[in-house]
């Protein structure tokens, strides 16, 4: 029986159409479809990385704490590389994956530990916030180090996990065309366009996806 804090693996079309569905699960999905995770396995090493976590009530604190699994590189961000640096199960095996896949990791590792904690983002970057943080400071995800917000040169919002979802898929798509995996490219393509999104962007996923389709014919 799962256990609130457990990421659950369903299909992704099964998270993408609830209301609410953590960054995690969909990010689990994601990596579940592309048949790039092994669901026992991802659960042991979340786990893991949550014991670790060392228990605070400050928020700022628990900001901090979540980013020495950076900063202790138990997890290193890395921008290059293939599409493994953006699924999740991989990200945790391998030890390190892409930015935005890491600031999934730590908001999941956050959510078990019962912060508060999210995702915030621009066109370029995202990062993890708290939302009882009064203090202007996001965790970036790429050096495990708490910045001032104001002193970055984007406008940031909260970005659900559809939101997140949609980021992931849309780094992942070039990195699968790259390598000539169509079959994954068409995947990718499909899923983005199950996302409950306003209609321009489900034009654009449709439209991604014919393009890919017609790469394989």
């Amino acid at each position: 029986m799962h256990s609130k804090r457990e990421v659950r693996t369903k299909p992704f079309q099964a998270h993408a159409s609830t209301m609410c569905p953590s960054h995690g699960e969909l990010a689990a999905s994601i990596a579940y479809e592309l048949g790039e995770l092994d669901p026992d396995r991802f659960e042991r090493d979340l786990t893991a990385l949550a014991a670790a976590l060392p228990a605070e009530s400050d928020p700022e604190a628990q900001l901090r704490a979540l980013g020495e699994v950076v900063s202790s590189q138990a997890l290193v961000a890395r921008t290059y590389g293939g599409a493994e640096e953006l699924l999740a199960g991989e990200v945790i095996r391998r030890r390190h994956g892409h930015p935005l896949a890491l600031a999934v990791i730590l908001a999941e590792l956050g959510r078990r530990a019962a912060m508060n904690v999210g995702i915030v983002g621009g066109e370029r970057d995202h990062y993890v916030a708290h939302t009882r943080l009064t203090a202007p400071l996001l965790l970036d995800p790429r050096t495990g180090e708490l910045i001032d917000a104001t002193r970055v040169d984007e406008t940031l919002t909260w970005r659900c996990g559809h939101q997140v979802a949609a980021a992931l898929l849309d780094a992942l798509q070039p990195r699968y065309e790259r390598t000539g995996d169509i079959e994954r490219t068409l995947q990718v393509a499909r899923l983005r366009c199950l996302l409950p999104f306003d209609d321009d962007s489900v034009v654009l996923a449709r439209r991604r996806l014919r393009m890919a389709s017609a790469k394989l014919n």
